[in-house]
């Protein structure tokens, strides 16, 4: 079993560094308790979309975030970004808004990691603790 504590900033490195995240997620930064960034979309119409994720729970074997959209005009696109979303997310993505669910067992098996299992997360005061166990 280990311990794992991190900020939110290096979860986002790290994210970055293992290509863990879609190449269609631009310009991801870390700010209080959210990671902001850009969804870039094959649209003319809608380019760019500015969205927010924040932490919510761990579920069983999966980690569940809250998805926001930064701007109030674009609420009426959120139908239209569900459709493109469930195309171009890796499996072991399900988008269903306003919730994101990562399904840590299958990332860790996209990224050829074994015998680790992911038993805990929490997220308290910026940082976040992460309790694995051998499989």
């Amino acid at each position: 079993m280990a311990r794992i504590t991190f900020s939110l900033n290096e979860l986002l490195a790290i994210l970055i560094s293992n290509r863990v995240l879609p190449p269609q997620i631009v310009r991801a930064r870390a700010q209080g308790e959210r990671i902001h960034f850009i969804i870039r979309t094959d649209s003319f119409i809608l380019p760019f979309i500015p969205v927010s994720l924040k932490y919510l729970r761990f579920d069983g074997n999966t980690v569940v975030f809250e998805f926001t959209l930064v701007s109030s005009h674009l609420n009426k696109a959120v139908s239209w970004l569900n459709q493109r979303l469930e195309v171009k997310v890796p499996a072991f993505v399900r988008f269903q808004y306003p919730d994101v669910f990562v399904d840590v067992g299958k990332l860790l098996e996209q990224k050829n990691i074994r015998g680790v299992r992911v038993r805990e997360i929490h997220f308290e005061d910026g940082e976040f603790a992460i309790v694995t166990e051998n499989v």
